[in-house]
């Protein structure tokens, strides 16, 4: 019994974080490598969609000027391009700076009450003129041809979302740079190869394009917003692909604790999406069912596997075997603490801030399954300092 309260867990961490990565890109190249490259038709205008481009922006007067330069600047036709800013409870000027932009079509939607960003992107839906919505961040840029590289795949009728990729901009100053570029790179090898072999389980709400007239108003209760759309997208039978040419880049956060609230949230979020969608995520004979308990369940569950190993390792100590893992857990942990200690000293090197983020990100993943089970995570989020 002792066994197999240690050894499951510990398979399926191993499981999560190294075989079925493994897996699905074999997969990918034995069953996905016949599909040809879209060409994102550069410079050719003919039959391109007309887009609306899609910022929630809560308070974002920093950044939001510089988003809204960039994005005017993307290589798309002007006139096939709308750029809608929802900026709603925001009380520092986000609005006023938006309008400042009325003349080149940018349209500014604010009413005082914050309600969430699902409530502000159903807002923005509503009023969208486009037959594909782009959802985007305030804080990030997009690569000039990232809107060509997104609606190309659009062209494929079984194609209801594409996401992009999200890049972390290196900045020695940032306490989570190096977590989140290492982070991101994990996840975009996975989700590259998901999308080859059908469909990705969940877009990226940084960059992620959908079919207008596929988008359901979101209740307003849901935490991840670009979750439900993307198995809303999924329930009815469309694929949602991945797009490696469509680059989204933004800063990590100052401080690692903003990314440590964000991983709360996200996975609060998270066991909402199981909880309100468990018959097709447990319906075991589907793509989406494997690759959601595979790629995200057990991400969410790696908190309680890892304390688990522990204990169990603790209470059978006595065995050579136990021994042997619980010696590799505490020099594992200590690492991970010599990392907060360098963190503290602004002197840490990637030995040890590498198990120092997987901790610290673990540690954010479990305080989220007592936020969920608790109900006491808002829809409204901390916002990350710029």
């Amino acid at each position: 019994m002792l066994q197999t309260i240690v050894f499951l867990p510990l398979f399926l961490l191993v499981y999560h974080y190294i075989l079925y990565p493994v897996l699905v890109v074999v997969l990918a190249r034995l069953l996905g490598g016949s599909r040809r490259p879209l060409q994102s038709g550069k410079g050719d205008d003919h039959d391109l969609p007309r887009v609306t481009f899609l910022v929630a922006a809560y308070n974002e007067s920093l950044v939001i000027d510089e988003k809204i330069r960039n994005t005017l600047a993307l290589d798309y036709p002007g006139d096939l391009l709308e750029i809608i800013v929802v900026a709603d409870g925001s009380d520092d000027g986000t609005e006023r700076m938006v309008e400042a932009y009325a003349g080149q079509g940018v349209i500014s939607l604010h009413q005082p009450e914050r309600r969430g960003k699902t409530a502000a992107l159903n807002r923005g839906v509503e009023k969208a003129s486009g037959e594909i919505v782009i959802f985007s961040d305030a804080n990030n840029e997009f690569s000039k041809s990232a809107i060509r590289e997104l609606v190309k795949h659009f062209r494929d009728e079984k194609v209801g979302g594409v996401c992009g990729i999200k890049q972390i901009k290196q900045a020695s100053d940032r306490e989570s740079s190096t977590g989140d570029s290492v982070y991101w790179s994990y996840e975009s090898r996975i989700k590259q190869a998901e999308s080859d072999i059908a469909t990705i389980t969940n877009a990226d709400g940084e960059i992620f394009a959908i079919r207008k007239d596929l988008f359901e108003k979101v209740d307003e209760s849901v935490i991840n917003d670009d979750a439900e759309i993307s198995y809303d997208l999924i329930k009815k039978g469309f694929r949602i692909v991945y797009e490696r040419a469509a680059c989204s880049y933004e800063l990590a956060s100052e401080k690692l604790v903003d990314d440590f609230h964000v991983k709360v949230r996200m996975v609060a979020g998270g066991f909402q999406t199981v909880a309100l969608h468990a018959s097709a995520i447990f319906k075991l004979t589907s793509w989406y069912s494997f690759s959601f308990i595979s790629h995200k369940l057990l991400r969410y569950l790696a908190p309680v596997f890892m304390l688990l190993v522990l204990a169990g390792s603790l209470v059978g100590w006595q065995e050579p075997v136990f021994q042997l893992l619980l010696g590799a857990q505490v020099l594992f942990y200590g690492l991970a603490c010599l990392g907060w200690y360098g963190l503290q000293r602004e002197n840490m090197s990637r030995v040890f801030y590498v198990p120092f983020y997987f901790v610290a990100m673990n540690m954010a993943a479990f305080m989220g399954l007592l936020r969920y089970f608790s109900s006491s995570q808002s829809v409204n989020w901390r916002k990350a300092a710029r």
